[in-house]
């Protein structure tokens, strides 16, 4: 690979790493105001339930998609013509390096959760906390799988 395919796989990493920095401070917006709805227990946990403050989970999910999408554009958008060049090799790293940053991200949603959370204290609904931490890992790589196609397709027509 040459030098300039190297440098955007520099970038997508670069990118990646500010996906993943936007999606923990915006999971710890989500957290603020949490209320507490009661306790639950079980035969080995005992913890706190608490519902999600809807202005801050909305804020969180705004902040998020908007700074990623800012950054893609500020920082990857132009570089991506490298990937029209049809070298699978490249395609091949952008698309693993894409994966290991969204299993990056799920690791670091999950630490967050504990830190912030606790162990055995649930956020309620739980389809929220499902949207955030395994959906915007999967978004961010989806988004970068479509964007590749994308750029590859502009190419052909």
């Amino acid at each position: 690979m040459t030098r300039e395919k190297w440098k955007l796989i520099g970038w997508e990493c670069l990118f990646l790493l500010i996906c993943i920095i936007l999606g923990c401070v915006a999971m710890g917006l989500q957290t603020i105001g949490k209320e507490y709805i009661g306790d639950h227990s079980s035969f080995i946990f005992s913890g706190h339930d608490y519902n999600y403050n809807v202005p801050a989970y909305v804020l969180g999910l705004i902040f998020f998609i908007g700074l990623s999408l800012l950054a893609y554009h500020l920082i990857l958008r132009k570089k991506m013509v490298l990937l029209r060049e049809g070298d699978m090799s490249l395609r091949f790293w952008f698309s693993v390096l894409a994966f290991l940053f969204a299993a990056l991200m799920l690791g670091a949603f999950v630490y967050e959760m504990f830190a912030f959370v606790g162990l055995s204290n649930n956020l309620k609904p739980s389809w929220m906390f499902i949207l955030t931490g395994f959906g915007w890992p999967g978004l961010t790589f989806f988004f970068m799988i479509i964007m590749m196609i994308r750029v590859g397709r502009i190419k052909s027509e």
